[in-house]
């Protein structure tokens, strides 16, 4: 799948040891792909890869570029993002992110949150597989 947001984000770049892409990570939900935040979600995990700062100003620096390329409000691109976390969850995301990390996840859990710790996901590269 091509990036939502290739100005920023170069497909031949270097993950470094093991990690996965934010697709690869994904994958292993593949209902998300059916939800408008899916694509959004992807370009926030690229976009903190490349620059983990960003997620400190992340509605700043990652959702509202996003939001410009995409042609759309920062408040609906957040409303995507929180509709496609809800689901993460429901699809047993909760249960992969307490495996991978070998952390209690404790809820609510903001998509800035979600976006950070799928992050630690795509860098220790592990190939945990949904529960199911």
């Amino acid at each position: 799948m091509a990036s939502v947001f290739p100005y920023t984000y170069n497909h031949e770049m270097e993950w470094g040891d093991g990690m996965k892409s934010a697709e690869e990570v994904l994958n292993d939900f593949p209902l998300l792909k059916s939800y408008k935040g899916y694509s959004v979600l992807v370009a926030c995990l690229e976009m903190a890869g490349e620059d983990e700062g960003r997620l400190v100003h992340i509605r700043k620096h990652i959702y509202t570029p996003i939001a410009q390329t995409r042609g759309e409000t920062v408040h609906n691109l957040e409303k995507n993002l929180r509709t496609v976390r809800d689901a993460f969850l429901m699809y047993g995301g909760k249960a992969y992110l307490e495996r991978t990390l070998r952390i209690k996840i404790h809820l609510p859990l903001y998509p800035r949150e979600m976006i950070e710790m799928l992050l630690e996901c795509m860098r220790r590269g592990q190939e945990e597989k949904t529960p199911g």
